[in-house]
């Protein structure tokens, strides 16, 4: 029982490492429903608890016996989470290099009674004591780095403006596990040597620490490319806004002139008609109505929506596209015009480059979207596409021909995240149709 009991304790460094892997990625479950994330939690404890069974009756060695152990969280971790290799592979390798940090340290802080332990030589298995030093540890460790895993590293991951650091920047937990579990003791007598034990107590947090001030300058440095994003965005917007304004003002002045000319229009008619001059009259009257060709159109009631419909249409009519409007939209949005616009353009911008090749009779794009409740806002575009959409893990288009970009539809979903809403997208009969609700309260 005893044997038992020192495998189970030692093996337990998985239960905080699943944390450490899950937490940052708790909103990327495949099924949400709470079911799945229960299975989890009993599926890791029962793991542990019959593994350590085993590797007791067969006194297994213990590095191995970690290993396979980690690699069950890692499968666990690719078949239960929608995210790419690449964020998976990094949350993986930072959840390890921590366990493998408190395993490291328990053994320097223990190193006196390890010394006199008759199983490390064989199978490298903690005391009891020592194991429950190392569950310690994982416990301040998780403190420690608590909030970077709950809030800042999800935000980092989820932000589309560093998608491509992901592919390797799980090296870097990578190399810190490698450097950590090299320095792992042979024989923990020989850290009661001189110094050696006060050296590594005092150098090995800085592993951890440093690690945790690398993420904290990439959160950063992420935070301050969203915010510039986010102000070119504005900046756009509000480039659009005014050129819809100078649309606007061009067609208010076009109108007061006809009405300050309307009665000369008039008299010039009457005496035409009076005087039997109908060809004449015809000709005027064809003057008169060219000006009037050449309306203003309005598409909702906001302005900064308008400007949006405005400029795309604009764009669509010189690459021969029509783009139909259907915009219940009032004056003030529930949700930021800075956020909705860009979302909108992003779609119509994939919606344009999709139809770009298509014969010009198929390039139509239809664009729906009315505020269903004070709180709800619905958008769907369609648009007919040729070719194949191949789709990623996160279930969005990849970068193709068919020319729905991923980075578009990332930044897209990343703003139906904040606001608690729904992507669907859906591809049948060639027709390319991404369908959004949002719930307008947006997280902090």
């Amino acid at each position: 029982m005893g044997i038992f009991m020192r495998y189970l304790v030692e093996l337990s460094i998985i239960i905080p490492d699943s944390l450490y892997i899950f937490l940052p990625l708790r909103e990327d479950f495949r099924r949400k429903s709470l079911k799945v994330r229960v299975i989890s939690g009993v599926l890791i404890p029962a793991f542990v608890i019959m593994f350590a069974w085993v590797c007791s009756v067969k006194m297994l060695p213990v590095i191995p016996a970690l290993v396979v152990s980690v690699m069950f969280l890692f499968v666990l971790l690719f078949f239960t989470v929608n995210v790419t290799l690449g964020r998976k592979l990094f949350c993986f390798f930072n959840a390890v290099m921590l366990g493998a940090f408190c395993l490291l340290y328990s053994i320097l802080i223990m190193a006196g009674s390890e010394a006199e332990n008759v199983l490390w030589k064989s199978t490298r298995l903690l005391s009891i004591e020592s194991g429950l030093v190392s569950l310690g540890l994982s416990v301040i460790i998780g403190g420690v780095f608590f909030r970077m895993l709950a809030k800042e590293l999800p935000m980092l991951l989820k932000d589309e403006y560093v998608n491509g650091i992901w592919d390797f920047l799980f090296l870097l937990p990578l190399g810190g596990t490698i450097l950590i579990w090299w320095m792992m003791p042979v024989y923990p007598n020989l850290l009661l040597i001189a110094r050696a034990r006060i050296i590594f107590l005092a150098l090995l947090p800085l592993v951890p620490l440093v690690v945790l001030l690398i993420y904290y300058l990439l959160w950063w440095i992420a935070s301050k490319s969203s915010e510039s994003a986010r102000l070119q965005q504005e900046n756009t917007l509000l480039a659009m806004e005014g050129k819809r304004y100078e649309e606007l003002r061009k067609y208010m002045n076009e109108t007061r002139t006809l009405r300050h000319d309307f009665r000369q229009h008039i008299l010039v008619i009457t005496r035409m008609a009076v005087a039997g001059k109908i060809s004449e009259l015809q000709n005027y009257l064809q003057q008169f109505s060219e000006p009037a060709e050449k309306s203003y159109t309005g598409y909702c009631g906001n302005i900064a929506v308008d400007a949006v419909a405005s400029y795309y249409t604009s764009y669509a009519e010189r690459q021969g596209t029509r783009i139909k409007w259907r915009l219940n939209l009032p004056r003030e949005l529930p949700i930021k015009e800075a956020e909705y616009c860009p979302m909108l353009g992003n779609l119509v911008e994939n919606a344009l480059r999709a139809v770009k090749n298509l014969p010009e009779k198929n390039r139509k794009i239809i664009v729906i979207s009315s505020q269903l409740s004070p709180v709800i806002i619905g958008l769907s575009v369609d648009n007919p596409y040729s070719g194949d959409i191949k789709f990623g893990e996160n279930g969005l288009p990849e970068t193709g021909r068919d020319g729905h970009d991923g980075i578009g539809l990332t930044s897209v979903m990343n703003t139906v995240r904040r606001y608690h809403g729904s992507l669907n997208i859906k591809t049948e009969g060639n027709v390319f149709s991404a369908e959004i609700i949002l719930y307008c309260n947006p997280r902090s």
